[in-house]
């Protein structure tokens, strides 16, 4: 069996071809709701949450908006996401041992990226983000992606290194597993000024619950109440997290509390979490006052 893949790796974002960049724009951004962060001529990148982007579009292929060849929309790449440049560099010797071919490799400010194809012929991006604070940003303060040469020798010899035994790898701290904790109460805190709030509007449309038995199958199953399982799947991860059996580190906690610090934040224009947020927050003095809670665990120190 091959060796198994490091369980914080995720998808980072899909990148699209595109006939008429306006059009997807118009779509991504002012349907969707994306927000554009980077701009160019004939690419754009959107994000959800401050991201640098989730979702590329680009008329690379494209024919100024006329009616696309055969092969020239669709999927550009897929990007799989490294927790780190340690497991990037891992994800490189894979490749160099089973002798699969770079199409490119780049440095983009805001990340480090290979690409490549699948035996499919499907575009891939593997990459890892720099922190945030790192990223190049304009004048404006919006992100700047650039693309340099990356180093792929470099890298390659820092995954040929031990990895190294670091408080970010070490178990759960005692101070994290109390911040996670906290964070946990002030979610479901959250969690029920949203739902009475949901639970008021779907019975001024629909009429009244009759018990508390149905609203949880309501919870469950209508798509009025769905957006709010993000929110329980957060804490659900933090029980699995604390469990005493789990594995989990202090690398992983950060990621966590960095994930729910990207979810909350309302938008009137957003996607469906973060306009029924936005909304929610407008109405209900209690989810203001359970936002501004979880917000300061968030910000509370570190370990």
């Amino acid at each position: 069996m091959a060796e198994p893949i490091d369980p914080r790796v995720d998808i980072g974002h899909v990148h699209l071809k595109v006939a008429d960049l306006d059009r997807a724009i118009a779509f991504y951004n002012g349907v969707l709701g994306f927000e554009i962060t980077t701009r160019l001529p004939s690419a754009v990148f959107l994000s959800a949450g401050g991201y640098h982007h989730h979702i590329g579009l680009n008329t690379w292929e494209s024919r100024n908006g006329a009616p696309a060849a055969p092969g020239t929309t669709g999927l550009y790449h897929a990007a799989i996401r490294y927790p780190d440049r340690a497991a990037l560099a891992n994800a490189l010797r894979r490749l160099v041992d089973a002798r699969v071919p770079l199409d490119g490799a780049s440095d983009h400010g805001v990340s480090e990226a290979l690409y490549l194809r699948d035996p499919d012929g499907n575009g891939l991006e593997l990459y890892w983000d720099r922190p945030k604070s790192q990223w190049p940003r304009a004048g404006d303060g919006s992100v700047m992606m650039t693309t340099q040469r990356l180093d792929v020798d470099a890298l390659l010899e820092e995954g040929r290194r031990p990895a190294p035994v670091t408080a970010g790898l070490a178990p759960l701290s005692a101070s994290t597993r109390a911040r996670l904790a906290d964070l946990r109460t002030a979610l479901l805190a959250l969690h029920k000024a949203l739902l009475d709030d949901a639970k008021v509007a779907y019975e001024m449309d629909r009429g009244r619950i009759a018990s508390t038995g149905a609203l949880l199958q309501l919870v469950i199953g209508d798509p009025w109440f769905a957006w709010l399982q993000q929110l329980s799947g957060l804490i659900v991860r933090i029980d699995e997290m604390t469990a005493t059996e789990a594995k989990a580190t202090d690398a992983d906690a950060r990621a966590l509390f960095e994930q729910v610090d990207r979810l909350l934040v309302p938008s009137e224009t957003g996607a469906d979490f973060a306009r029924r947020y936005f909304e929610a927050l407008q109405r209900q003095p209690a989810v203001v006052l359970a936002h501004g809670e979880v917000k300061r665990v968030l910000k509370s120190p570190s370990a």
